[in-house]
């Protein structure tokens, strides 16, 4: 069944002051635009069985026949959708409260993002920090740690509640911290549930002031991983090498869990930014953190190792215990971390980390995963692989099955290519990447 829905447009969190004539005309204008994907991402956004989407065909099957247009009501613009699916709305009538400000916020990050006046390579990072600036996420006053968090969407009940907990131990150490996520499910929500009751048994709200649940998505897969319902300040970036810049700029230091295929493609960015000489002094941890037991991290280890022996040493720290263990050291370690500012202007991006990779049939037989080069440049083409399988499993695979049942070829070394392919394999024997329409690998080897 079929229903009707009006959702408001929250003036404050898209401009100043009131919309202008051309601030509407643009906003029409950007709803109806093909590239922007508005209906499928306001589908995504309000759909209430979320959780149960791994596919952005999906929520374009689901949402095909509604329509976006603006509703002014009273002096306020709505944002008036026909043919709504009855079941994507808790009581078949109305959508969650902050599926209503996640929508704002992306029409805000899609439609009205900042125009950037500087333009090239080295314009990138400032570009970035302009559109940070624009959310209003940079200017909230005082602070204590942020810290970005990375996993898995996909993860055994186990991992989740893991990093729950950790979330609770770390908030209550440290009440006046904030973590950004990835914004969807599984790890990407689990410190925020943790945190929400740290900051309730420590009056943290009215000690410290806000503390934001802070995500940050990505165009893309937006609809395939929408935000979860604890997120209050969502960020949508238009590529996903801006996102991952702005994750490690905007957080003092960064942790990750067990995850999939963006998970590993999320760890070879920031190794690759480690690993470059301009960085070799600026201080950033970076922590990849797993339960007692867990053996993830290890095997990444030893596949880092048959890829790099001992060249990434020194550039992350793992942590195998409990929960309360890792929150403890965190709060000795950061005790005299100056968290004053939040976006690091000193750390370096090349512009190969930089660059959207477009992935292509093509693009992918031209990743060269030899021995024959620098560190940090197979660091980024073992990243850009990874990327490619997460935009075939996640963002598009209706491109993967364009291809029938032909799939690129990746050359490299041997030992390194038979290692990545062992470890993608496991990953998706785990459960951790998104199996495709025939169940088959998105590459090929040798």
């Amino acid at each position: 069944m079929k229903t009707e829905l009006k959702i408001p447009i929250l003036t404050r969190r898209i401009v100043s002051n009131a919309f202008s004539d051309d601030d509407l005309n643009k906003l029409a204008a950007g709803l109806d635009a093909p590239e922007n994907r508005m209906t499928e991402i306001v589908g995504a956004l309000i759909n209430v069985h979320k959780n149960n989407v791994h596919d952005t065909r999906e929520i374009r099957e689901k949402f095909k026949d509604m329509t976006l247009e603006l509703a002014p009501v009273n002096g306020h613009i709505n944002l008036y959708c026909s043919r709504v699916p009855m079941d994507c709305l808790y009581d078949g009538r109305h959508v969650i409260w902050q599926s209503i400000e996640h929508v704002s916020a992306v029409i805000r990050d899609i439609i009205f993002a900042p125009k950037l006046t500087c333009e090239g390579d080295g314009c990138r990072s400032s570009n970035i920090k302009k559109f940070v600036e624009h959310s209003g996420l940079m200017y909230r006053g005082e602070r204590g740690l942020v810290m970005f968090t990375w996993g898995g969407h996909q993860v055994p009940l186990d991992e989740y509640d893991f990093a729950k907990e950790l979330g609770y131990w770390t908030a209550l150490f440290m009440p006046d911290m904030e973590n950004i996520t990835g914004c969807g499910v599984g790890i990407m929500k689990a410190p925020f549930k943790g945190a929400q009751v740290a900051y309730a048994k420590q009056n943290t709200f009215e000690r410290f002031g806000r503390r934001d649940f802070i995500g940050f998505s990505e165009k893309q897969i937006l609809a395939a991983e929408a935000p979860n319902e604890l997120v209050t300040q969502l960020l949508t970036f238009p590529t996903i090498e801006e996102r991952m810049e702005a994750f490690i700029r905007a957080s003092h230091r960064g942790k990750v869990h067990p995850g999939g295929a963006g998970t590993i493609e999320e760890i070879l960015t920031m190794l690759a930014l480690l690993s470059m000489p301009e960085n070799k002094d600026i201080h950033y941890e970076f922590d990849l953190v797993e339960k007692g037991g867990g053996v993830y991290f290890k095997e990444l280890v030893e596949y880092l190792n048959i890829c790099f022996g001992d060249a990434l040493d020194n550039l992350f720290n793992v942590h195998v215990g409990t929960a309360r263990a890792y929150a403890n050291f965190l709060a000795h370690e950061t005790r005299n971390l100056n968290t004053r500012y939040l976006w690091n202007d000193d750390l370096v991006f090349d512009p190969r980390i930089q660059k959207p990779f477009e992935v292509t049939f093509e693009s992918m037989e031209e990743l060269d995963l030899s021995r024959d080069q620098e560190p940090f440049s197979l660091l980024i083409n073992l990243r850009r692989f990874f990327s490619a399988v997460v935009h075939l499993s996640v963002k598009d695979p209706d491109m993967l099955d364009s291809w029938g049942a032909d799939r690129p070829l990746i050359k490299g070394d041997a030992s390194i290519v038979r290692a990545t392919d062992e470890f993608v394999r496991k990953l998706a024997h785990q459960g951790r990447i998104h199996p495709s329409k025939n169940n088959t690998p998105s590459y090929r080897i040798v």
